[in-house]
This record gives C-alpha cells, sequence and structure tokens, in this order.
C-alpha cells in the first residue's frame, strides 16, 4: 500500500497544486484581490444560463499493445451539452463544482470505450477470461491561463482500480482552423494494470506466463485539429502517440511500446 501512495503522489500533488498556482498567479497580477466574478461555486452562481448542444460521430483507429491484435477500430459517439452545469462531449461527463482563479473544478463520469477485450480478439488472448470497459468516477481540474490549459483528473472504477492523468494543451486558431498540440502523463494503479494487462494462474499457458501487474506511468504527445466547415459544422483530427510503461510491457500479453491512433470526427452544434 505504501509503494502504491508513492507512485500515485506526484500525480496527485501536481493536480492539487493547480489551485495553488493559480491563485497565486492572479494575486501577483491583480495585486492580491480576486478577479470579480470569476470564482465561487456553480449552486451559487446566478449568472444567465446559456446551453449550447450538438450531435455527430467519428471513428478511432489505433495499434494494440496486445500480441497480434492488429488495429482497433472503435466508434465514437459525439454528443455535445454545455450549460451552466453540465459539460458533456463524447463519453466524458462533467457537473461543474465552481471556479477559482482560473480554476475549474468538476466532477467527471467517464466511459472507457476502449478498454477491454475479449478472449477471440487475438490469439494470445485465447482462454483469457473476458474485461470490461468500465465507467470511472472523480474529481478533475482545469486550469486557463493564456499560455494554454492544464488539466487533472482522478478517477476511480471499483475492481478496475485507478487512474490519475495530467495533461497541457494550447489552443491556435488560423481562420477556420485551430491547432492545438498537447502532452500528458497517466498514473495506472497496480489493479488497473492487473485487470487489463495481467495473467491469472488459472489463465496462464505455454507462451503465456502468469502476471501480476505493476502500478504503471504512461506518456502521450499529440495534435487535435479542427476545421470549421460553417458556423454549426466542425470537422475534428486528433492524432497522438502513446509511450507505455513497464508495468504494462512487461506482461506476456503485449509486445508495444509506442501506441499510435488517430480520431477523426464531424459535429453538428445546433446553438
Amino acid at each position: 500500500m505504501k509503494a502504491t501512495f508513492l507512485c500515485e503522489k506526484p500525480l496527485l500533488v501536481a493536480i492539487a497544486s493547480l489551485l495553488l498556482y493559480a491563485h497565486n498567479a492572479c494575486a501577483a497580477d491583480s495585486g492580491g484581490a480576486p478577479p470579480a466574478n470569476n470564482a465561487g461555486f456553480t449552486v451559487l452562481d446566478n449568472a444567465t444560463n446559456v446551453t449550447h448542444w450538438g450531435l455527430g460521430g467519428g471513428v478511432g483507429i489505433g495499434a494494440s499493445p496486445y500480441k497480434h491484435y492488429g488495429a482497433k477500430v472503435s466508434p465514437i459517439p459525439l454528443f455535445y451539452f454545455d450549460d451552466k452545469w453540465i459539460h458533456a462531449l463524447g463519453t466524458s461527463l462533467d457537473v461543474k463544482v465552481g471556479s477559482w482563479f482560473g480554476v475549474s473544478a468538476a466532477l467527471r463520469l467517464q466511459y472507457a470505450l476502449d478498454d477491454g477485450y475479449r478472449g477471440s480478439d487475438a490469439p494470445i488472448l485465447n482462454g483469457m477470461q473476458t474485461r470490461k470497459a468500465g465507467f470511472w468516477v472523480g474529481p478533475s481540474l482545469t486550469w486557463t491561463t493564456r499560455y494554454g490549459d492544464l488539466y487533472g483528473s482522478y478517477l476511480v472504477a471499483g475492481n478496475k482500480g485507478r487512474k490519475a492523468e495530467v495533461g497541457f494543451g494550447k489552443k491556435v486558431d488560423y481562420g477556420r482552423f485551430s491547432l492545438e498540440p498537447h502532452i500528458g502523463a497517466a498514473y495506472y494503479s497496480a489493479k488497473y494494470v492487473d485487470y487489463y494487462y495481467g495473467v491469472r494462474p488459472y489463465e496462464a499457458r505455454s507462451g503465456r506466463a502468469a502476471y501480476s501487474g505493476r502500478a504503471t506511468f504512461n506518456e502521450s504527445i499529440g495534435t487535435k485539429l479542427d476545421y470549421r466547415l460553417t458556423a454549426h459544422q466542425v470537422l475534428i483530427l486528433d492524432v497522438d502517440l502513446k509511450h507505455l510503461g513497464a508495468g504494462i510491457t512487461d506482461s506476456p500479453l503485449v509486445n508495444k511500446k509506442l501506441i499510435p491512433e488517430v480520431r477523426i470526427g464531424y459535429l453538428y452544434r445546433f446553438n
């Protein structure tokens, strides 16, 4: 338990520090006085509620870390909704808690569409018990600055473990195009790695030794490109490259360290 906490601590500290750093930055810019109308719990905010929503769809294509799995193709539902209380996009929904000095806090519910497999998906997985995708819930923070957005989350999913993520992205507009380079790091608990990449003793066979997952870190880098066809229609292209940590790559099920991914989508915003 102590070793697990030490692995989680760097990301937990980074996420918690967003509030402190944002407060200090605003204090330096405003002489210590909090900016007007820029702090408080959402439930206490008397601002007018404005609703935006849209519908669309897309597809994600990426290499699977599992041996001989080939490319993994996943449909992506693109439901967009945003108002005073809720922000939803794709398979994530945020219940807005509040905003303080440029840092927005929310409670996130997320469905991990790409997680899991069936034993028939690849030869190395034959005889393995099905691993299911799951719902994740936990706090998230986003610190918006003139240099870009720094964000973090800490999510749990019962028997599937815990994961914590931090990332940074900077959006730049060029006419109808928007370009957003982004980098990130993610911590996955030993229970998460064991569930999706572990091999239980009764699943072991020749060429697939028993393996108990260990907590690990992944890193990623990529770019998101939006093209506005009209005032309401947007084409989305998101490309990234993920580096898997040793806790995952040491699994006998895995034979890749680098995972390229491409997501393409179309969204129609009604307002």
